[in-house]
């Protein structure tokens, strides 16, 4: 698990798939009581104060783990935690790395800038738990950005 600040009210925390063995990440009942376990664990671990009303994104990577996108919507007073869930299952996502031994291995492959982007629905081995958090992970508005310019290796 790597924690992230990405401003004084917003979080994003990156879960890889040994972590959340224990339990069935396509039951969205399951996966709210797992985020919130985490959001404990967060508070005692980092010792992070979280109070308040968050917003919390999920996004499912398939084979590789989850990433969080935690963001305060309202502050008040007391140590009350309230969380709003929001899961995105179909959400595109890449992995941007810079060198890859076996181009023909993903079927989605592009490329920008001296950077290969996979498809992580193309990532279907264990042994590449280790990319989630060794290399960039691009979605969301991001991913919109880029895609506008990069090139197709593959079809």
């Amino acid at each position: 698990m790597k924690l992230e600040l990405l401003d004084e009210d917003s979080y994003k925390i990156f879960i890889n798939n040994s972590y959340i063995k224990e339990f069935n990440i396509n039951n969205s009942e399951e996966l709210s009581k797992y985020i919130k376990s985490i959001i404990l664990k967060i508070r005692k671990i980092y010792d992070v104060i979280l109070e308040g009303f968050y917003e919390v994104h999920v996004y499912i990577i398939k084979c590789l783990g989850l990433i969080l996108e935690i963001k305060n919507i309202d502050s008040y007073l007391g140590k009350t935690v309230d969380l709003k869930i929001i899961i995105h299952n179909d959400e595109e996502i890449y992995l941007k790395v810079q060198n890859i031994k076996d181009i023909n291995k993903y079927k989605h492959l592009k490329y920008l800038n001296n950077y290969f982007y996979i498809n992580s629905g193309d990532i279907v081995d264990e042994e590449n738990y280790s990319l989630f958090e060794d290399y960039k992970i691009i979605y969301g508005d991001d991913l919109k950005s880029l895609k506008r310019k990069w090139y197709n290796l593959t079809t």
